[in-house]
């Protein structure tokens, strides 16, 4: 077996509902105009967290009667459980504003301010709640799937300033062992710290934004790097507070270019051909500043056929992630080291845990996936199956 390492620089809904005087309701939402579902919507009050998912699906639990839904461009809503109880579908007003072309503008001194006002903005010290679902498919078919709830202290005065305490895991993959090319994935400091720019090394486009709270700035890369590719991206900046909400970037915009590197021992060769990331940060209620509430990363890398390894074929890992809570000040039992492969993480299988909670469903590929793992769990000549259900 050999292993291809990468390392990586910087929906789905869950809580858990651990009262039985909790509130739950999952709705979908849509854009009143268009009635298309929206995604990333923050759905929140003064204790809890969610966020709706790419059908626009979320589901919510709290002992708060309130519950808020707030996205950029559209104009938040403020309401209790008790006046959408009834409502199957919830609708969100799109803000009027005029959208215009892109246009060239200095946007240097702007950009300058909201990097330097950045660490200001954040909180300094949280802890957080959060769910990190990692899907890894080989050729489009899923080999690794990886459901971690656990909460992460992040105290930016310290040198190694991310802690993780992980809660309830569960883990499972599916290798062919003739064709093992096994796949690591990133630790958890290579997740929370994204690659980023050179304000000097840029260019800067400002668009206009559907929402006028906000400024939308596209970047791109002065020079190619070292794998011959332009690195793109965008920011959506508080026009208020010049905190940064959104932060979008790709690092592959010629696949081609990209050198193959050799993986050690066996010598096959692989790229990286696809590496997106985009990162959101939320306002504290109480606190008044922000924290990273949901982050995805896609990433895809090929490996070329050889003497053992029959066709050339590509890995794609998604790794998403997503707060469930305010932040807190409470003080966590780190039990997993964060410069460790997050696959490797090792973590009794709870059937209670996740059977209880229906916050977050397996899809239809998923269970098709966990199916297939028990068809062929005898069949140890031919696969190999690591997990902990």
């Amino acid at each position: 077996m050999y292993t291809i390492s990468l390392t990586i620089l910087f929906s789905l809904v869950f809580s858990f509902a651990s009262s039985s005087q909790s509130l739950k309701v999952a709705k979908i939402i849509v854009d009143k105009s268009n009635k298309q579902p929206l995604e990333y919507v923050n759905i929140y009050n003064e204790k809890d967290n969610s966020v709706s998912n790419t059908d626009g699906l979320f589901i919510f639990v709290s002992d708060k009667k309130e519950i808020n839904f707030n996205l950029l461009g559209y104009i938040p809503i403020e309401t209790t459980f008790e006046r959408i109880e009834k409502q199957d579908t919830i609708f969100m007003q799109p803000k009027i504003f005029e959208l215009k072309d892109v246009v060239v503008t200095n946007v240097d001194p702007f950009i300058k301010k909201a990097l330097d006002k950045w660490a200001g903005n954040l909180i300094s010290n949280y802890t957080s709640n959060f769910f990190l679902r990692n899907v890894l498919r080989s050729d489009s078919t899923i080999v690794k799937l990886q459901d971690i709830y656990g909460k992460k202290n992040k105290n930016y005065a310290q040198k190694e300033n991310t802690k993780i305490e992980i809660l309830n895991m569960r883990k499972i993959s599916l290798f062919e062992k003739k064709n093992r090319v096994d796949f690591s994935f990133p630790d958890f400091n290579e997740f929370f710290s994204p690659p980023f720019f050179i304000i000097d090394k840029c260019t800067f486009k400002d668009e206009d934004y559907k929402d006028a709270d906000y400024r939308k700035i596209l970047f791109e890369s002065k020079e190619k790097d070292s794998w011959g590719q332009i690195v793109k991206g965008y920011f959506i900046i508080n026009r208020n507070d010049y905190a940064i909400i959104e932060y979008y970037i790709t690092m592959c915009d010629n696949p081609e270019a990209v050198p193959y590197k050799k993986i050690l021992l066996s010598g096959t060769l692989h790229r990286t051909i696809k590496y997106n990331r985009l990162i959101h940060f939320t306002k504290s209620v109480a606190l008044n500043k922000y924290y990273l509430s949901n982050s995805k990363l896609d990433l895809e890398v090929e490996v070329l056929a050889d003497k053992r390894i029959e066709k050339t074929f590509y890995y794609n890992l998604a790794m998403y992630y997503f707060v469930t809570n305010e932040p807190t000040n409470e003080i966590i039992k780190s039990n997993f080291a964060v410069d460790k492969d997050i696959f490797k993480v090792k973590f009794p299988f709870s059937e209670k845990f996740w059977n209880n909670q229906n916050q977050l469903p397996l899809t239809n590929e998923l269970q098709d996936f966990l199916k297939k793992v028990s068809e062929n769990r005898d069949k140890k000549k031919e696969y190999e199956i690591i997990g902990n259900f």
